[in-house]
């Protein structure tokens, strides 16, 4: 994982599977840099990411949900085929922005 902070758009890119075991780190970490940066936009890339389950769904529902209390935009970026159809079918993107750059 990488991180970038810049004019208030905290950026992350995300090169690990989705799993039960990665996301309870990732999920700590995350939430560490979102308190400490208070970022206005928030974006993840998915580029590098080849497999995610339930878990990764709920990593980055937690993160939308604690990026509204602070008032900030969450968009997922470059999701891989594989896992933008696991985003489609779970529907998140009614809630969080999904692009492709």
């Amino acid at each position: 994982m990488k991180h970038e902070y810049q004019n208030g758009n905290l950026s992350i890119s995300l090169d690990e599977e989705l799993d039960m075991k990665s996301c309870k780190v990732l999920r700590t970490v995350i939430d560490g840099y979102i308190m400490k940066y208070q970022p206005k936009e928030f974006t993840v890339d998915l580029s590098k990411v080849e497999f995610m389950d339930s878990s990764g769904i709920g990593l980055l529902i937690g993160r939308y949900n604690l990026l509204k209390l602070i008032d900030s935009k969450m968009i997922i970026i470059n999701p891989t085929s594989s896992i933008k159809r696991v985003l489609e079918l779970s529907k998140i993107g009614n809630s969080i922005t999904m692009r492709c750059e």
